[in-house]
């Protein structure tokens, strides 16, 4: 009878194990910051014009190559995923975006986009082709001017 109850007692404490392993493993994402950090006021949108998924066509006017081009997809309510070649091999991470009016000389808006890395960007955009064409411009932080062009697409390739 001992070694029964052993036997209970030790797959009992494998089921709790287990159980607490999937449970941690599903974590809940709600934590991802949709909107924009706090002290940026009012003054931010959601465009809809950028709903969809765009790929990376130019970068300062030349042809971007296969394993240099990205991919953004914009889900609407600033909520998105940016897909990405990481050493020839696909990959993508989430991200959160919001929109604002831009005092720029060269667009109107302005696009601000956190990366589930870490990284962030603040960008003007603009459209072109009919809403076809996205234009992405900011200033390096040696003051050059980067451009990229992106084309919507219908969807992501991964």
């Amino acid at each position: 009878m001992k070694k029964r109850s052993a036997f209970f007692a030790l797959a009992a404490a494998l089921l709790i194990g287990c159980g607490s392993t999937m449970l941690t493993g599903c974590a809940d994402d709600d934590y991802w910051p949709y909107n924009p950090p706090s002290g940026w006021g009012s003054n931010y949108f959601y465009d809809s014009r950028l709903e969809g998924t765009w790929e990376l066509t130019q970068a300062n006017s030349a042809p971007v190559g296969s394993y240099d081009t990205n991919y953004m997809d914009f889900f609407g309510g600033g909520h998105g995923r940016y897909y990405y070649y990481y050493n020839n091999r696909p990959a993508s991470e989430e991200m959160a975006y919001f929109c604002q009016k831009s005092g720029s000389q060269t667009s109107n808006y302005q696009i601000n986009i956190q990366y589930e890395d870490g990284s962030a960007s603040t960008m003007a955009y603009w459209f072109t082709d009919s809403g076809d064409t996205l234009w992405l411009q900011w200033k390096t932080t040696g003051g050059q001017t980067v451009t990229y062009l992106y084309s919507r697409i219908k969807g992501a390739p991964w």
